[in-house]
């Protein structure tokens, strides 16, 4: 996965308000656009002092409902370097929108916002594996049924928080086989 640091850039440090995030998102979905697939932009707020939930909904919320609605596919977002209160404002936006997003502060990474516990699960699964299919998770979680692994991983990438490639191998009747791939290793 191809990782594209986006500094955000604030005025005085500070993202405030609908329309300073209207203008940002408008830059960084011309930037998804430019983006090769199975990228990441990697949102580094790094030399911002203060975001309000109106800006975070704007720039983190409704840029992950156009990747989610496939507007750029097989691109994804991540956040880098929140501090406190960006994490408290950023998550609150992503409540009320039930989105989730990948945080990286370092070498350490997390989700943030609206997961059910299952697919958190299945998440750390695909993170820790890297890439899998879902026979592989299926045998990893001990499901009931293969099926249920696929479910599991076909709605974690609709909410582009995996990505997806298709297996080499024939499936038996003639169906489509996916190998589902971490976004948080990068690679050149």
């Amino acid at each position: 996965m191809k990782h594209v640091r986006h500094p955000l850039k604030a005025e005085m440090g500070y993202l405030i308000g609908r329309e300073e995030g209207v203008r940002l998102k408008e830059a960084i979905c011309r930037e998804l656009e430019q983006l090769e697939p199975n990228s990441a932009l990697v949102l580094d707020f790094g030399e911002v002092d203060f975001i309000d939930v109106s800006c975070a909904d704007e720039l983190v919320v409704k840029v992950l409902a156009r990747l989610q609605a496939g507007e750029f596919p097989d691109r994804f977002l991540v956040l880098s370097n929140l501090k406190p209160q960006h994490r408290e404002n950023v998550e609150a936006a992503l409540s009320v929108g039930g989105k989730a997003v990948f945080v990286k502060n370092g070498k350490e990474w997390t989700t943030l916002g609206e997961l059910i516990s299952s697919y958190r699960d299945a998440l750390e699964v695909v993170n820790r594996h890297q890439v899998i299919t879902a026979r592989e998770l299926y045998e990893s979680m001990h499901y009931e049924t293969i099926n249920e692994s696929s479910t599991k991983l076909s709605a974690l990438y609709k909410l582009c928080l995996i990505a997806r490639e298709p297996f080499r191998r024939p499936v038996r009747g003639g169906g489509r086989q996916f190998r589902y791939l971490s976004i948080l290793h990068e690679t050149d």
